[in-house]
């Protein structure tokens, strides 16, 4: 089955389960985002109108892609506070103008400014067209290792062979927290089907994360403590989709995670 199928077939289900992140219409704007039903560009890029409607103001576009090249996932989830859920966060200007969330590097001096007079750039960040901003990921991804899903690059190897060589903490001195020797070996995690049996590695996702960003919010550390786990739940955004349905590779890159399986639609 191909990965539009297998998700239009999601979206048929009948018996949805309570606490889910997105609904079936979040769930659909989604899979637009996802090449190849959206550009590449367009995968992991934020498009926040809650606040901005109201106040008459174009949305602000968020680029993962910009800022992950530059800091770890870790730096905006833990040490700034960013939910990783999203609408969780609900940030105002008055919080990012006194130095909170963006306004910790959108400074005039580490970025570019969001406090208002001459230097204010507000149009970087309220975008009424995204042409520029689809130009600029162009010329940014060609010098990145390719991959065959989410928006195009291969992140964990342009981490792995020093292409990108992102920040882990705003301090002057980076954590010293080291990963544990148990956990560098990839977990093998049984399925009902033996061709599905999952390899999840803990060292790949502390190299951009920290613990409390996984547990015990979206994952209970208690062995065998999490319930519901399932490809449903997780395509809906819970579990792995809360990053892996919006910004890390999407649920439609099967192989990520399940080696063993012969469908392979990539490159």
């Amino acid at each position: 089955m191909s990965a539009t199928l297998f998700f239009a077939a999601v979206l048929l289900l009948t018996h949805l389960e309570s606490g889910l992140a997105m609904d079936r219409s979040e769930l659909g704007a989604v899979i637009k985002t996802i090449p190849p039903n959206g550009p590449f560009w367009k995968y992991g890029t934020l498009v926040m109108h809650r606040r901005t409607k109201k106040a008459g103001m174009a949305p602000v576009v968020f680029a993962h892609w910009s800022h992950r090249a530059r800091y770890t996932c870790r730096v905006c989830h833990l040490d700034l506070g960013f939910s990783m859920h999203a609408g969780d966060t609900g940030i105002t200007r008055a919080q990012y103008t006194a130095g909170k969330y963006c306004g910790v590097c959108h400074d005039g001096i580490t970025a570019f400014g969001v406090q208002d007079g001459e230097s204010s750039q507000c149009a970087r960040c309220h975008m009424k067209d995204t042409q520029a901003l689809e130009a600029s990921f162009e010329s940014f991804a060609a010098a990145l290792p390719m991959a065959g899903f989410g928006n195009g690059i291969d992140w964990a190897g342009a981490l792995k062979n020093g292409r990108v060589s992102p920040k882990n903490s705003l301090a002057s001195t980076a954590p010293s927290m080291p990963l544990p020797e148990k956990l560098r070996l990839p977990m093998k995690l049984g399925t009902t089907a033996p061709r599905s049996d999952v390899t999840f590695s803990h060292e790949d996702h502390f190299s951009e994360l920290d613990c409390s960003s996984c547990h015990p919010d979206i994952f209970n550390i208690k062995k065998r403590g999490t319930v519901d786990f399932s490809m449903d739940s997780n395509i809906f955004g819970n579990y792995c989709g809360v990053c892996h349905m919006r910004v890390a590779f999407p649920m439609n890159d099967c192989k990520r995670c399940h080696p063993h399986m012969s469908s392979f639609t990539g490159f």
